[in-house]
């Protein structure tokens, strides 16, 4: 088969696994989805983390540091928002990204914030 060491075809001793499938719902709904984070982020505060929010192409993505520049505990994140992504789906990340401890308490307290400057 052409592998550069000895591999059987078909051992029944391995499995192969897909680390990396992801699935998320399709919010078919049209909202500013960076404006709504922009806003869950100003009510959720993170502390001594700095957040840079972009616009994303599939999926939603949050990765994160340490900044040592912002001292002891100081920390900085990436959040890469999906053109259908939710707004419960985005909440939850941000929520569990500023380390809140009732994150479903968190998520819907964001949900009717958000309905109540719609309204």
């Amino acid at each position: 088969m052409g592998y550069a060491h000895a591999v059987r075809e078909r051992d029944p001793h391995h499995v192969a696994i897909d680390r990396e499938l992801h699935v998320e719902y399709r919010d078919p709904s049209d909202f500013d989805r960076i404006a709504f984070a922009l806003r869950a982020l100003d009510r959720l505060r993170p502390k001594r983390m700095t957040v840079a929010v972009y616009s994303a192409v599939s999926t939603l993505r949050v990765e994160r540091g340490r900044n040592l520049q912002r001292g002891e505990g100081g920390s900085w994140a990436i959040v890469g928002i999906p053109p259908h992504a939710s707004r419960e789906h985005i909440a939850y990340a941000l929520a569990e990204l500023a380390g809140v401890e009732a994150v479903p308490y968190a998520v819907q307290s964001l949900l009717a914030a958000e309905r109540a400057s719609d309204a």
